[in-house]
């Protein structure tokens, strides 16, 4: 009996240390609010996602945050929870269109959005106002299709 409880303690130790090693302590978050735009327009319920860059040697970067816009365009990140923000440090963004479905009758946007695509690298910083104009670039007929190519190789299995 004397062995188990000397098994159990270090293995339930070494369990909470895992289970919270990547937790919001480790990985403080500051708000993050923005607008997405193409040409100046804002794009309605958009998804955007910021993801941490690798800064020096560490191999640990912390989590993406992710947002969906509003009707104009304008979202508030959340990582570890709805709206808390994003972790400190560079990340890039990417976009992409609204969730079938999700999206009004007829929502068409002319730039470019694809989650594969960085759009840009904002810097997140602790007592900064972190609010960013996500432009995105103009959709090239290149761009499309490699989009429509994607969609159609979904199904595939």
């Amino acid at each position: 009996m004397q062995i188990f409880g000397k098994c159990v303690a270090p293995a339930l130790l070494v369990s909470f240390v895992l289970a919270t090693g990547c937790s919001k302590g480790e990985f403080p978050t500051v708000p993050v609010t923005g607008q997405i735009l193409c040409e100046g327009q804002p794009v309605p319920h958009a998804m955007i996602y910021f993801e941490p860059l690798r800064s020096g040697d560490s191999a640990i970067v912390g989590k993406a945050g992710f947002a969906t816009a509003d009707e104009n365009g304008k979202f508030v990140l959340g990582t570890f929870g709805l709206k808390d923000g994003a972790v400190t440090g560079k990340h890039r963004d990417r976009v992409d269109p609204p969730v079938p479905g999700k999206n009004p009758p007829g929502w068409e946007c002319p730039c470019e959005m694809n989650s594969n695509v960085d759009v840009n690298e904002v810097e997140v910083v602790d007592g900064e106002e972190n609010d960013f104009a996500i432009n995105l670039k103009k959709a090239t007929r290149q761009s499309r299709r490699m989009i429509e190519d994607e969609d159609e190789g979904e199904g595939d299995d």
